[in-house]
């Protein structure tokens, strides 16, 4: 039995909570009886918060509060499942996603914030930007922004945002850029290393461990992977029992 049996566990980290809380309120009307649902919207002060998750202050989350994010969409093969399964159980997540990926399936992330979930930069090309040139990393968390924004809202005006840095993997100097350009960056603290691509039977007894030992926090999962399509119902399903 895991410490979050019997709670919603999914927290919504939004960026401009207003208009998303007047969205959840409209979708919690069609929710069916026994959905997990999302128990609150976490409102993030980009201007004043540089950082949440690993290695940042604390979110001040209650016992049993998840945010659920995925990284590394959007996919044709995999996006629109995951949007389906969350759906179904009125769940809203944080998607970050990848600016090359989203210029090339405008239309998925367009679908991702239609649904009213919080989108975010997980830069252009998914490169570890602590190993390239300080201006050449810079322009790739910049064309990132654009190419999401661009993709999901129509333009790439500007905006607060919620950054993941590939890999996690950051300088104070790119923490900075972030910061400066309105961004919050975003670690995480419970991630069952989905990104293997092993079975999601395997991926979720991992996650069963991290759950046993951490009661609230941020979940990295990945919606580009196909045995992430599989994982998520089975742990939807273990918040309910």
């Amino acid at each position: 039995m895991t410490l979050l049996q019997g709670i919603s566990w999914a927290v919504k980290a939004a960026v401009i909570a207003s208009r998303l809380l007047a969205f959840i309120a409209t979708q919690a009307q069609a929710c069916e009886p026994g959905a997990l649902g999302t128990s609150r919207v976490l409102k993030i002060a980009t201007k004043d918060t540089v950082g949440i998750g690993h290695g940042y202050p604390a979110l001040g989350l209650a016992h049993g509060e998840i945010i659920l994010t995925f990284d590394d969409g959007p996919m044709p093969d995999t996006t629109p499942a995951i949007l389906d399964t969350l759906a179904k159980d009125c769940i809203h997540a944080t998607f970050f996603m990848i600016g090359k990926r989203a210029d090339a399936h405008p239309e998925i992330a367009a679908k991702v914030r239609a649904a009213g979930h919080t989108i975010g930069s997980h830069s252009y090309t998914h490169r570890e930007l602590n190993k390239l040139p300080g201006q050449e990393a810079d322009d790739d968390i910049q064309h990132g922004y654009e190419a999401v924004e661009k993709a999901a809202f129509g333009d790439n005006a500007d905006r607060p945002r919620l950054v993941r840095f590939p890999g996690f993997k950051a300088t104070p100097e790119l923490v900075a850029f972030v910061h400066a350009h309105h961004g919050t960056v975003v670690n995480t603290n419970l991630s069952p290393a989905d990104w293997r691509g092993q079975p999601a039977a395997v991926t979720f007894e991992r996650l069963r461990k991290l759950f046993d030992h951490m009661d609230r926090g941020i979940v990295i999962l990945h919606d580009s992977q196909k045995e992430t399509v599989k994982l998520l119902p089975m742990v939807i399903a273990e918040m309910k029992t």
